[in-house]
């Protein structure tokens, strides 16, 4: 991501935010190790880089390996973050650092360090008088609300993801039949990085006939028959997610009573899923947004067959907070961005998934996607 002076105005005000925060804490000094959290912070983003950034009494250190110096220094979109240079341990490093201030306790993420680690760094800075604490989800409880510079970034990957699944639905069809499940996942992820994507968010989930049936399907050789055809996929556009789920059928398989349950069963899922939208503001629990969708599927008797919570959060992560389900009770709040995708999965048989990302708002949501909800029946 280039820096502009526009860009560098949210991460100076999530900085800000989180400086407040850590005042509130009484924490003088904090680690942050996850690099979706780095990236947040900083506009920095080594993925699997093992970076830290460090602020201490309002001092800010960025530490990387030798072989991530080149692409910090050019991303980064703080003035006055000192850029750290290691080659060997981040942790002898930041603990040479540390020496240099007086300070009673240093916070590092508890969710994003391993036990041996902590117990590396608690070692260090024992022999300095401070003492280690492990402070959990600092950040990404910030990440929940999105500011204009996130929700933009996501709204162009929800686009780009309505342009991938339009060009499948009407050009690729046709061909539908002489593709394998793990060949339409390469048409997909093709059409992604053609129409502005910079990759998938996730691995790309096609999934046909009874295979639909697993939540988290591993796509296939096998070729796609008459049937059921789950497509579960997003992008990624300047380090931001898409996720969207759409299930269709494809041909006729003869049995009437068959095309006519299936057929029941996604219209049972819609009605829930817009139940939810219609539902989802500010001010609602996640557990009773996903009630709401579930009490729907429960009163039509496929309750049991809902495997999975309702929705989560999306953002620099496919996966993160919140989790919309039955047992978090957090309430939703403006600019949150959360998934809904109700679902019935019978094995044996198939499975309906509708999936949209939509954007909390006071008084209610605002759906990110416009690609149809109306079942898709290709002959």
């Amino acid at each position: 991501m280039k820096s502009t002076t526009n860009t560098k105005k949210y991460f100076y005000l999530r900085l800000k935010r989180l400086k407040r925060i850590l005042e509130d804490k009484n924490i003088p000094c904090m680690v942050i190790l996850k690099d979706e959290n780095i990236f947040y912070l900083t506009g920095f983003y080594g993925k699997d880089s093992d970076s830290l950034f460090c602020i201490v009494n309002g001092d800010l250190y960025l530490l990387v390996h030798n072989i991530y110096y080149e692409q910090a220094r050019n991303s980064i979109c703080l003035d006055g973050v000192n850029i750290i240079r290691y080659s060997f341990s981040k942790y002898e490093e930041l603990s040479k650092l540390l020496g240099n201030y007086s300070l009673p306790l240093v916070g590092a993420e508890s969710n994003n360090i391993s036990h041996s680690d902590f117990l590396t760094l608690e070692d260090k800075l024992k022999k300095q008088n401070k003492k280690l604490v492990g402070v959990e989800d600092i950040v990404e409880d910030m990440r929940m609300i999105k500011d204009d510079l996130e929700i933009e970034r996501i709204e162009n990957a929800c686009k780009i993801t309505d342009s991938v699944f339009s060009s499948i639905i009407n050009s690729k069809l046709s061909n539908i039949r002489n593709l394998s499940e793990i060949e339409l996942k390469l048409e997909i992820e093709k059409e992604i990085i053609s129409k502005g994507g910079d990759g998938s968010s996730f691995d790309t989930i096609v999934a046909n006939g009874i295979n639909s049936s697993k939540p988290h399907h591993i796509t296939e050789r096998k070729k796609v028959e008459d049937g059921l055809l789950l497509i579960d996929f997003g992008c990624i556009y300047n380090n931001y997610c898409s996720d969207i789920t759409r299930t269709i059928i494809i041909g006729k398989s003869g049995q009437k009573d068959k095309e006519k349950r299936l057929k029941e069963i996604y219209d049972i899922v819609l009605q829930s899923q817009l139940c939810a939208i219609e539902s989802c503001r500010e001010g609602i629990s996640c557990a009773e947004l996903d009630r709401i969708s579930r009490d729907f599927i429960k009163k039509n008797g496929y309750d049991a067959y809902f495997l999975h919570s309702l929705g989560h959060g999306v953002g620099i992560e496919i996966h993160e907070k919140p989790t919309v389900s039955l047992h978090n009770n957090l309430v939703l709040r403006e600019n949150m961005v959360i998934t809904i995708e109700p679902a019935v999965y019978l094995e044996g048989i198939g499975g309906i998934r509708i999936e949209d990302m939509v954007q909390v708002k006071k008084d209610g949501c605002r759906v990110l996607y416009t690609s149809s909800k109306s079942l898709l029946v290709f002959s």
